[in-house]
C-alpha cells in the first residue's frame, strides 16, 4: 500500500507589526488539502498505515497567557482591527501535511486533493477567552464573534471583517470554516468551552459541495501584539474535522465496470446504531494550553427511528465524494446503492481518520433480487 503526502511550498510570513499592517488586513494563510490514503480495497486502504496521522479532533497546540482558573483583567479589552497571520511550519511532516488551513475550492490532482480560497469565503470567529463582556459604564454586552471574508482566490488570501473585534493581548480566537450556523459559537464553563454544530446532511457526491458546506475545520489564533486600535494574532494551523472518501461500486458478479450511482445511503453495519448514521455533531473546543477539540456525533438508533446518511448525486456518476465522521476504531459500514432501477447492497470495514482523503474504488455489492 502506498501513502502519498503533499509537500507545500515555503511561504513568507510577516513577523513584525509593521509588516503585518502593510499587508492587506486579515488572515494570511497557507492553503493545503487532504492527503490521500490509497491501497487495494477499503479495509486495506484505511486501516493499514493510518496510524501515522494524528486524530485531528484530539486537538491542536496553541499558546496563550491566559489561565482559565484565573480570568485575565479586561481593562484593555476594546474593539480593534484584527489581523491574523498563519505561523510558518518549520518542518513539514506527513502528519502535519494533512492538518493545515482549510480552503473553499477543492480539486482532485492525481493522488491528493488540492484547494484554494475563493473570493468572499467566510470564516466564523469567536473570542473564546471571555464568556461575555459588558464595557464599563454600559449595561449591554458587546458581541465577541463575527465573520471574516476572503478578498481573493489564492493559496494565500487575506480575510477581513467589517466590524472591530473586542479583544485583548493573549486572547484566543476560535476560527471555524465553513461559517458556523446560528447560533454560531457559544462559550461557557470553567475552563471556558466553545461549542458549535456541524451537519453532514444534503450531500450530493461532489467535491464542490463538500468544499463549500462539509469541509469542516477549526483553528485557534492567539493575539500576540496589540495597539489601541490593532490586534495582531497568529494561528499555528487549522485542522480538518472530517474524513473525505471517494467511492465507486461494482456488481460482485460482474466486477468489470463501476455502477452508475443514482442514489446512495451509508449507515453503520452493526451495533446499537446499525442501519443509521448521525446527521449532526457537536464540536467542543476547550480554551487553555493546549486547546483541545472533540467531535461528538448526535447518534440515532434504528429503534429510535434513525435513518442512514443519504447521498443524492445528479447525472448518475460512477464516483461519489462523501464527508464522514472519523472513528477511533475500525467500524463496519453498510451501503445501499440505487443504480438505475436496480438496488445493490454490501458492507465494508474501515477506521476513518480526520483530515484524510480515502479512495475506496470498486467496492463489491450484491444485487438485490426484485
Amino acid at each position: 500500500m502506498k501513502k502519498i503526502y503533499t509537500q507545500p511550498r515555503a511561504e513568507t510570513v510577516a513577523t513584525t507589526l509593521q509588516q503585518m499592517l502593510c499587508a492587506s488586513g486579515g488572515i494570511k494563510a497557507q492553503i493545503s488539502g487532504y492527503k490521500q490514503n490509497t491501497g487495494g480495497g477499503f479495509i486495506q486502504s484505511v486501516i493499514m498505515g493510518i496510524v501515522c496521522s494524528s486524530l485531528l479532533f484530539l486537538g491542536t497546540a496553541c499558546s496563550t497567557t491566559n489561565n482559565p482558573d484565573q480570568p485575565k483583567q479586561q481593562a484593555e479589552l476594546k474593539p480593534r482591527t484584527l489581523i491574523v497571520t498563519q505561523q510558518a511550519v518549520s518542518k513539514v511532516t506527513p502528519e502535519s501535511a494533512v492538518r493545515r488551513l482549510p480552503q473553499a475550492s477543492i480539486t482532485e490532482n492525481g493522488d491528493v486533493l488540492d484547494a484554494i480560497w475563493s473570493v468572499n469565503d467566510e470564516i466564523s470567529f469567536r473570542n473564546i477567552s471571555h464568556e461575555t463582556y459588558t464595557p464599563s459604564g454600559t449595561t449591554d454586552e458587546v458581541p465577541l464573534d463575527g465573520v471574516l471574508l476572503a478578498d481573493r482566490a489564492a493559496r494565500i488570501a487575506s480575510f477581513e471583517s467589517n466590524d472591530k473585534v473586542w479583544c485583548d493581548l493573549g486572547d484566543q480566537l476560535l476560527l471555524v470554516y465553513p461559517k458556523a450556523t446560528d447560533p454560531a459559537i457559544t462559550v461557557s464553563g470553567n475552563p471556558l468551552q466553545a461549542t458549535y454544530s456541524i451537519s453532514l446532511t444534503g450531500q450530493d457526491g461532489t467535491l464542490a459541495t463538500i468544499a463549500n458546506t462539509y469541509h469542516h475545520s477549526y483553528g485557534i489564533a492567539t493575539i500576540t501584539e496589540v495597539t489601541p486600535t490593532v490586534a495582531n494574532a497568529v494561528v499555528a494551523e487549522m485542522q480538518n474535522l472530517l474524513t473525505v472518501c471517494k467511492f465507486s461500486f461494482v456488481d460482485k458478479d460482474y466486477p468489470g465496470t463501476p455502477l452508475p450511482v443514482t442514489s446512495l445511503t451509508i449507515s453503520y453495519g452493526d451495533g446499537t446504531y446499525a442501519g443509521t448514521y448521525p446527521e449532526t455533531a457537536t464540536v467542543t473546543v476547550t480554551q487553555g494550553t493546549p486547546c483541545t477539540a472533540a467531535v461528538t456525533p448526535v447518534q440515532k438508533s434504528a429503534i429510535a427511528g434513525g435513518y442512514p446518511l443519504s447521498i443524492s448525486p445528479s447525472g448518475n456518476p460512477k464516483e461519489v465524494y462523501v464527508a464522514l465522521f472519523p472513528e477511533a476504531d475500525a467500524t463496519k459500514y453498510s451501503f445501499s446503492l440505487e443504480s438505475g432501477s436496480e438496488t445493490y447492497t454490501g458492507t465494508a470495514t474501515a477506521r476513518l481518520v480526520a483530515g484524510e482523503y480515502v479512495v475506496a474504488p470498486n467496492l463489491k455489492l450484491t444485487k438485490v433480487n426484485p
